[in-house]
């Protein structure tokens, strides 16, 4: 089963991580693998390695970087996007595959995923179980965009079809570069190409660590900073176009009904928090901000202290039941790959 699937590994200046954690685990696959390097300087271990395709494209940035490799060297009928920092079950990749061989309307599969953080490696957290499993399965395209995006969760790392990837590489706006708005735009088309499952199994192990793109607002910024800020406009447009000429492509709607699914999906997931306040708004928070600071300064850090507990707290809670919910095999493979993570140097 695993000859169907190439694995697709973009890195940028962590040559360590390839080989300290995610090359040496899945070369013991025996699978394709396809290296997408756009650090400065190529890797030399991998390109000596006859068993990684690698490409050297110093920096080209996510997601365009992407585009040529994935049209022109992944074969198989199924790739999976992977992080350099993240490893994923062997096992699980089978059941995924088997999963999306069973189910011809699904384009993208995967499972649960648990996290160690990369300041303090013992501290493990996951999604509630409830969210990690909601599916996004409805037979319209539309309304699938909708249950995804009202919680939503990358689909950039689930095992896809590669005629999925490819489409969304094809259709790739070239104005997108910031790393949210790409990760938007991959699970948008995703949905509307086709169903995603999310299976009850343990799928990754990976470490919660500072991006790369974090210092530049430009590549990198809160999902509500690209629903109002107007730098960002003209790649949301641009997302925005694809999305919906793609799903009037494929779903028997109306051009005027495809723009409120797509804007439905992004308000979801944008405004959900924080949505767009008045100056009245603005006036009183702004007043509230400076009791917060002066008169009530005491009891805000009590209610401070207060959240960050019960939010700790809720993250025992969530990874326990994660964990609880996998059967041996499963717990074993998480046990396993969790430890490598935490023992390798980020």
């Amino acid at each position: 089963m695993l000859d169907k699937l190439t694995i697709v590994i973009t890195t940028h200046n962590r040559h360590h991580l390839l080989e300290n954690r995610v090359l040496p685990h899945f070369l013991e696959f025996g699978i394709h693998i396809l290296v997408v390097d756009s650090s400065a300087e190529p890797h030399q271990w991998s390109v000596d390695n006859s068993g990684v395709d690698y490409v050297h494209c110093p920096n080209e940035p996510l997601p365009h970087k992407l585009v040529k490799p994935v049209l022109e060297r992944v074969k198989t009928p199924y790739m999976l996007m992977h992080a350099d920092d993240t490893l994923t079950s062997r096992q699980a990749a089978i059941r995924c595959l088997e999963f999306l061989e069973a189910h011809p309307d699904f384009s993208a599969a995967d499972g649960l995923v648990l996290q160690c953080h990369y300041d303090d490696k013992e501290r493990i957290s996951s999604r509630n179980l409830h969210e990690a499993l909601l599916q996004a399965d409805s037979d319209r395209p539309g309304e699938r965009v909708l249950q995804h995006f009202m919680l939503f969760d990358t689909v950039y790392y689930s095992i896809q079809r590669t005629d999925c990837w490819q489409n969304i590489m094809l259709r790739l706006p070239k104005e997108v570069v910031n790393y949210y708005l790409a990760d938007t735009y991959v699970a948008m088309m995703a949905v509307i190409h086709g169903k995603r499952a999310r299976l009850p199994i343990f799928y990754q192990a990976t470490e919660a660590g500072p991006s790369i793109n974090e210092k530049d607002l430009r590549y990198m910024c809160s999902p509500f900073k690209l629903a109002t800020d107007s730098r960002y406009a003209v790649e949301v447009a641009a997302v925005r176009r694809v999305a919906i000429d793609y799903l009037l492509e494929v779903a028997d709607i109306s051009e005027n009904v495809a723009p409120r699914y797509v804007d439905g999906g992004l308000a979801l997931y944008w405004l959900q928090d924080k949505p767009v306040k008045s100056f009245g708004d603005r006036l009183r928070n702004e007043w509230q901000s400076f009791l917060n600071k002066t008169i009530h300064k005491e009891r805000v850090r009590r209610l401070k202290a207060q959240k960050q507990a019960e939010a700790l707290a809720k993250e025992v809670r969530d990874r326990d039941e994660v964990i609880a919910s996998l059967d041996g095999e499963s717990l074993k493979e998480y046990q396993r790959l969790i430890k490598i993570v935490q023992t390798t140097f980020m």
